[in-house]
């Protein structure tokens, strides 16, 4: 029986005290498998690495649009099918990826061997389509790595207490991989994919955007949380929890990257802009209530987690109303009608809104990035009906045909086309 102690992933636990020399940790996206073709290409990268001497574990999402594809296929027996099954169905398409890359492997004179999530020691909790990992077992993978040099783990799943396989949600593979790597005691984790870093906006908007070098947990989390895609929040809070430095680089072509971690050992960081982020999906919704006062306002906010509703730049305009915004396109007409029948709140929704934001470092601490921010705003004669600041984040609520062009002029007036490595 195996004896290798588990890595508890709850919120306090105890940090690793060692870190593994010659192993690197490595996930692909999904983009970097797309074809054959390029499944070889990673095989033959990885094969080069496994020369030198180092192990490698490897997470891999599926290939290309492979789980596009299987919800797709499940529509076609059951409208909605049942949650269950859907994740048995899409945990095959990681499994593929690491079958395929493995036996690509083998065939490059490399020992390698694929595991599921549940065969890697993963364990999760939750609900289908939305588990999360409580402990890894790393046992498992230190057990193969005596005989092969390569381990290639499907990401994206694991198995519950109770033995049913679950998938992780959205960013599962890049949780899998970081929680890989702070059982197995790796400083890095590194994250391959089809671009080369976390960027100072998005290149699709600003054509002279910079890669960010080296960006902390903090403004990273945030980054990912305003849909920037590079990462997603719960592998950078998982990495910052355990100390687990994430690099961001291209699968295949040379270049910069960005390396997510610590950041400053200073006790206080110093005031800086890393990046402009920004959303289109933005309803701003106002309530107005027959009572007034924090508790009758606790009752809104419930009654509308129930109904999964998650409101964000919360303001009170005047006692009498309170308004948010939600992000997403998600129906909101059962939330409304909740408000109305339970509390005798009179809600209307007004879509066509986007967001900006300036994320960065200690903004707070100095007086001119939000003077700035409304500098910038007001020259484009840009409306602002909602905004909220915190030290790594400003936020302006914006109607959404202005997003392209505050995004870019935010870039420019912070000076963010300008290379500072």
């Amino acid at each position: 029986m195996n004896s290798s102690p588990k890595l508890d992933l709850s919120p306090d636990p105890p940090l690793p005290k060692t870190r593994s020399e010659g192993l690197v940790i490595r996930k692909y996206g999904g983009s970097s498998l797309a074809t054959p073709e390029m499944v070889n290409e990673v095989a033959a990268d990885v094969a080069a690495i496994a020369e030198t001497g180092d192990r490698v574990v490897l997470v891999v999402s599926a290939m290309g649009d492979s789980t596009d594809r299987l919800i797709a296929l499940a529509g076609e027996f059951a409208e909605p099918p049942a949650p269950r099954e859907l994740d048995q169905l899409m945990a095959t398409g990681e499994q593929v990826s690491a079958s395929v890359l493995a036996m690509a492997l083998a065939e490059r004179g490399v020992e390698a061997v694929s595991l599921s999530g549940d065969q890697a020691g993963i364990e999760v909790a939750g609900e289908p389509g939305a588990g999360t990992i409580v402990r890894v077992d790393p046992g498992r993978i230190l057990a193969r790595l005596r005989d092969a040099r390569v381990i290639v783990v499907a990401g994206f799943q694991g198995r519950d207490a109770d033995g049913e396989l679950l998938t992780l949600g959205r960013g599962g593979s890049d949780t899998t991989a970081v929680a890989l790597a702070a059982a197995l005691g790796g400083s890095e984790c590194e994250i391959r994919t089809d671009v080369h870093g976390v960027r100072t906006a998005d290149p699709r908007i600003v054509r002279d955007t910079r890669v960010v070098r080296t960006i902390s947990y903090d403004a990273m989390v945030e980054l990912a949380g305003l849909d920037a895609r590079v990462l997603h929040p719960r592998s950078v809070e998982l990495a910052r929890r355990h100390g687990v430095a994430v690099r961001v680089t291209h699968a295949s072509d040379p270049g910069p990257s960005t390396v997510v971690t610590a950041g400053e050992p200073s006790l206080e960081g110093t005031p800086s802009v890393i990046g402009i982020a920004h959303e289109r999906d933005v309803r701003l919704v106002r309530v107005e209530v027959s009572a007034t006062g924090p508790d009758h306002y606790a009752h809104v906010l419930t009654t509308l987690a129930g109904c999964g509703v998650r409101p964000d730049n919360l303001s009170w305009p005047d006692p009498g109303e309170l308004r948010f915004t939600v992000r997403g396109t998600e129906p909101l007409g059962l939330p409304i009608t909740r408000l109305a029948m339970e509390l005798e709140a009179r809600s209307t929704v007004c879509d066509d809104f986007g967001s900006v934001s300036v994320i960065g470092t200690a903004l707070l601490d100095s007086p001119g990035f939000v003077p700035e921010m409304l500098r910038v705003l007001a020259d484009h004669r840009v409306t602002v009906p909602a905004m909220t600041t915190s030290q790594s984040r400003l936020t302006a609520v914006i109607p959404a045909d202005g997003v392209d062009t505050t995004v870019r002029a935010l870039h420019d007036a912070y000076g963010l086309a300008v290379d500072r490595t």
